[in-house]
């Protein structure tokens, strides 16, 4: 029965861009079957009847016998990895229970690279952080620089020379480049024995059988068959590396930051498109190669020329659905190209002879410290001679610049941000610390109330604390918050002894400003409760009715051990003198009904915002609430973990698999995927532990938590307050 996919013209609405494409993926895929095996086993079998005539050209001699096995090894290589391994890999075919040796756990890739190397790299690395800075190592495969938006490196000044030198041995170094790129998904050194090892052997296998085995076995015609081995396998793996950089590099594909756990569908579908390039084939070029087929190797029902560029000149349909097989790919090319336009997004295609002047173009300009912001007018950073030799200096000792001045779009996940002041307050009890805006959030607003989340790494720590900001967008240029000490505090007594001016921290993302302390709107009465460092988005809230100069009723009671723990003593006098805020400050006293109700005698009917340790937060909603305050008008928040409920323990256990670690461990349903992780020595990113601050979010590939209806592909959790349900398996 033919399935169709439902358009959005078919229901007469708009769908998103991540449901069109999920629509024709499922009808799609539906398709593949007994029709697309044995396409798939035809191309093999053609490939085996170029492999053979080559060898019996090689054998044979004759005045066009080198050449021509040339260009049939260059075709082998070519096609080996295209409509062959690259995709099998992928696992086009893993579902269909007669695929037998085409299932991507058991084919038999005859290319010069380790399948689990190159799992790690491709599978895991450059499909989902396509064109991610510093997640994606396919980007130059971590040698060259060949976009605006990637750090310089010193040898960058010479890859052109560079590239030049490798291509002899393209075929030999091709396992080590994706070794490469792997070993940065898990920090492993390149000089090491689990680097090494795999593509070692690879390279060592494939030149025993081209270069000494064959040659040798070719008799008097040794030499000319060793080097139209090396000159094919050179040419197959050169033509097989430009097409694949010309993919996602140079031109106008575009680089992108980190965007962190909030990616939502439709940006993760716009980032492929906008990051990958389908490029238009030469039909000169074709037809002299499809020449050399037709009089070379006689076959029967002969696939057509595109199984060469399979999944690379539909590339953009192959990032979108990559199990799919390169023949479902071009069958559905126009469709997505539709879909792709009606939604206002570039679908990129250039012609294949423009792409070489776009790479060399690439090589060369890129090779000096360039970045995204000044490639429309190169000069203008010989009128920054600071950040030129910045730039220079970071380069040569292979540092990161931590400005990130290459990239041009706007960072908003785990954003090093410079620290452009410090002031020590209460004694040294706490300090303040003014954080610069990082490139191009000038636009970026928050409510009085709002608070960020500050990453801190120390040893093998990974902490996020949250810090409320002391001022709200209109009230300044700067991003101010307020770190008290605190006895056994890992990151805030952190903060304190090594922040210094010009130095960095890393913010996960941008301000939240959804808590329950946030001031959109001045009250026309309100009562402030603050202790300690709690003071922090009062102080906001009290700057904001300043600034805005209404007339309204406004109190403050800030409650501290002693005079030395008050925080922002000054700025508070000099708030109720000028804004007509009342001010009460105390020190040694808890609060209570009778001192709220002796100096606020109507505190039950005023908007009230408390920020404090927890107990005091609820002794003060019991106090208010006895006076007859209700519910609505009490604000708070508290960055302490709430108590996570956890169920009885009805014997029930799961399994929880860690994908890229390939590890397992059981559970039961009371303990968090955070535990469970840490039970097996995978170290996660924890902050809050409830939820909010999102350090922990972990793509979860399927299962059910306590937080979920049904279980949903790629759903993005946070495991510290994750209970298992069901079998769960996360992308750790």
């Amino acid at each position: 029965m033919e399935t169709t996919s439902v358009t959005a013209k078919a229901v007469g609405r708009q769908l998103s861009l991540a449901d069109e494409f999920q629509d024709l993926y499922a009808t799609t895929k539906a398709k593949v079957g007994d029709e697309d095996l044995a396409h798939i086993r035809n191309v093999t079998a053609y490939a085996k009847a170029i492999d053979a005539r080559r060898l019996e050209l090689l054998h044979n001699g004759g005045p066009k016998a080198a050449g021509r096995a040339i260009v049939l090894e260059m075709l082998y290589r070519l096609l080996q990895f295209s409509e062959l391994g690259h995709n099998i890999i992928h696992g086009s075919y893993d579902h269909l229970p007669n695929g037998g040796e085409y299932h991507s756990d058991h084919y038999q890739w005859d290319f010069n690279v380790d399948v689990d190397q190159w799992k790690v790299m491709h599978h895991e690395g450059h499909h989902p952080n396509t064109n991610i800075l510093g997640e994606d190592h396919d980007l130059g495969y971590s040698v060259i620089r060949a976009q605006a938006a990637q750090d310089w490196f010193g040898h960058h000044a010479l890859q052109l020379g560079i590239v030049g030198a490798a291509v002899p041995f393209f075929a030999q170094l091709a396992p080590f480049i994706v070794a490469n790129s792997a070993r940065h998904m898990d920090g492993t050194p390149f000089f090491s024995r689990d680097t090494l090892r795999a593509p070692a052997r690879v390279a060592y296998r494939d030149t025993v059988r081209r270069l000494i085995t064959e040659p040798l076995g070719a008799g008097s015609r040794f030499l000319p068959t060793l080097l139209a081995n090396h000159i094919g396998g050179v040419a197959g793996y050169v033509a097989v590396l430009f097409l694949v950089v010309i993919e996602h590099h140079a031109g106008d594909v575009e680089v992108f930051p980190n965007p962190g756990p909030d990616e939502t569908r439709d940006e993760y579908y716009s980032r492929q498109i906008r990051a990958t390039r389908n490029f238009l084939r030469s039909e000169k070029l074709d037809s002299a190669l499809e020449q050399i087929l037709d009089e070379e190797v006689p076959f029967e029902n002969r696939p057509d020329f595109r199984i060469f560029y399979g999944g690379l000149d539909t590339h953009v349909e192959h990032h979108l659905f990559p199990d799919l097989p390169p023949n479902r790919q071009r069958e559905i090319a126009s469709e997505v190209k539709e879909i792709v336009l009606r939604h206002g997004l570039p679908y990129h295609e250039t012609p294949l002879g423009d792409t070489a002047a776009l790479t060399l173009q690439a090589l060369t300009g890129f090779s000096i410290p360039l970045g995204e912001r000044e490639l429309s007018r190169p000069l203008k950073l010989l009128k920054q001679p600071f950040s030129l030799v910045r730039r220079l200096a970071f380069g040569a000792t292979y540092r990161t610049l931590p400005e990130a001045p290459y990239l041009d779009k706007p960072r908003f996940y785990n954003v090093p941000v410079k620290v452009v002041g410090t002031r020590r307050l209460a004694g040294g009890q706490a300090r303040l610390i003014r954080l610069e805006k990082p490139h191009a959030w000038h636009g970026i607003r928050w409510e009085a109330g709002a608070f960020i989340s500050v990453r801190v790494e120390h040893g093998d720590e990974v902490r996020v604390r949250q810090y409320s900001l002391v001022h709200d967008s209109a009230g300044s240029d700067t991003m101010d918050i307020c770190v008290k000490r605190v006895d056994g505090g890992r990151v805030s007594n952190l903060l304190n002894d090594t922040i210094r001016t010009g130095s960095y921290v890393t913010v996960v993302g941008a301000p939240t400003a959804t808590g329950g302390l946030v001031m959109a709107e001045v009250p026309r009465k309100a009562l402030f409760i603050a202790g300690g460092v709690g003071i922090t988005p009062i102080i906001s809230q009290l700057r904001k009715i300043a600034r805005e100069g209404t007339a309204n009723d406004a109190v403050l009671l800030y409650f501290n051990r002693d005079e030395r723990s008050i925080i922002f003593e000054r700025e508070i006098r000099e708030l109720g003198r000028e804004a007509g805020i009342t001010v009460h400050l105390f020190t040694g006293i808890h609060p209570s009904a009778s001192v709220i109700e002796g100096l606020v005698a109507d505190a039950a009917d005023r908007e009230t915002f408390v920020c404090a340790p927890t107990g005091l937060v609820d002794s003060v909603r019991w106090h208010l609430s006895a006076l007859g305050q209700t519910p609505d008008r009490f604000h708070t928040e508290s960055f302490a973990p709430p108590e996570l409920t956890r169920p009885v323990d009805d014997g029930r256990r799961y399994t929880v698999t860690f994908k890229r670690s390939e590890r397992k461990v059981q559970i039961d349903g009371a303990t968090t995927l955070l535990e469970a992780a840490g039970n097996v020595g995978i170290r996660v990113p924890t902050g809050c532990l409830r939820g909010l601050c999102r350090a922990c979010v972990t793509p979860k590939l399927s299962g059910t938590t306590q937080h979920e209806v049904k279980s949903e592909p790629m759903d993005r959790i946070t495991v510290c307050d994750s209970l298992a349900c069901s079998d769960v398996e996360l992308d750790l």
